[in-house]
């Protein structure tokens, strides 16, 4: 099948389908994290991507890392009142930002990668199923966040009111 999709600066894409049919491994490809069997993927000039990535051990691999060291590897320079101020707004103070990784349940292992790809500063994300593990308090203010997010925005979702609420276009998957 000779597939070919163009997206553009600031637009939030929604990758939608029914499970299997290969949107994960779609995001992978584009964000370098898988080869391609067959074709390209061409990012535009000075892109930087920040990937949310469904199973969160692809991006925290080691287990004894804490919060803190996650997001000083990304920052090695940043101050202690930074990096403790950027975990502070994923609900990681205190004691929190020294929980190991491997002890973490899965929305906090989300909020925590949601730390790092903000400490990192893209300008685009690439998010697949980025409510999986999430409260609804917790998918609102994702909602808002990406709302005001000025970047551009492909993500995969099964969760209808998230597509609902963020996406400027929809790309299906079909069988």
């Amino acid at each position: 099948v000779d597939v070919s999709l163009v997206v553009r600066r600031g637009e939030r894409v929604a990758v939608i389908g029914p499970n299997g049919l290969g949107k994960s491994t779609l995001l992978k490809i584009v964000t370098g994290n898988l080869e391609a069997d067959a074709g390209k993927v061409v990012w535009g000039h000075e892109s930087k991507v920040g990937y949310f990535a469904q199973d969160h051990h692809e991006t925290l691999v080691d287990p004894e890392e804490t919060a803190l060291d996650v997001i000083w590897k990304v920052v090695p320079d940043a101050s202690i009142p930074f990096v403790r101020g950027q975990l502070g707004r994923v609900l990681f103070s205190g004691e929190e930002a020294k929980k190991k990784v491997g002890l973490l349940s899965g929305g906090e292992t989300a909020r925590l990668v949601f730390c790092r790809i903000m400490v990192e500063q893209p300008n685009v994300l690439v998010l697949d199923e980025p409510t999986n593990h999430l409260d609804l308090e917790s998918i609102e203010t994702l909602v808002e966040a990406v709302r005001s997010y000025e970047g551009t925005v492909v993500f995969v979702s099964h969760d209808r009111a998230f597509v609902s609420a963020l996406a400027t276009r929809i790309l299906e998957v079909t069988p």
